[in-house]
């Protein structure tokens, strides 16, 4: 049973990975899967420019595939993600870039949310932060180009449409 459980968790992180090679090739951008990911990040998409070259503007991102990494919380309804490793939460607050936490779920759902972000603001005053209210959006090839378009200003003389 054990062997059975570590080909399912291995299949749905593929399915994962998949995804998002799949998302980024549709939004036009770069994604890169990291071999070595026990340091918090499994992967980047580095966004292309207006004419098609890698600008260098990049995201990180922690994949996390299955029902288990986010609950709901009784109080008031929110999901929440539960960050087990105080080192990944330091580290992703150290990035140069952002950290989007994905989660794709068994019913075949993936979201995504900046996770860097959410902990920088959070942990304002030393505070210490456990758990992520994870208020994320569908990551698809539209959500992917909006976060584009963040990072890689449009030409002067050049209008969005």
């Amino acid at each position: 049973e054990q062997a059975k459980a570590a080909i399912d968790n291995e299949s749905r992180e593929l399915i994962l990975v998949g995804h998002t090679y799949a998302i980024a090739g549709e939004a036009g951008q770069i994604y890169r899967q990291y071999t070595n990911s026990d340091y918090g990040i499994d992967g980047e998409i580095e966004f292309k420019d207006f004419q098609g070259n890698a600008s260098g503007k990049r995201l990180y991102l922690q994949l996390k595939s299955g029902d288990s990494y986010l609950y709901l919380r009784g109080s008031d309804g929110e999901e929440i993600f539960t960050i087990k490793n105080d080192r990944h939460a330091e580290y992703w607050q150290q990035q140069a870039y952002p950290v989007m936490l994905v989660i794709r779920q068994s019913d075949g759902s993936v979201r995504w949310m900046d996770i860097s972000e959410y902990l920088r603001r959070e942990s304002q005053g030393g505070k210490r932060v456990k758990r992520v209210v994870f208020r994320g959006e569908p990551l698809t090839a539209s959500s992917l180009r909006r976060m584009r378009e963040r990072f890689v200003p449009l030409p002067l003389g050049i209008s969005k449409g």
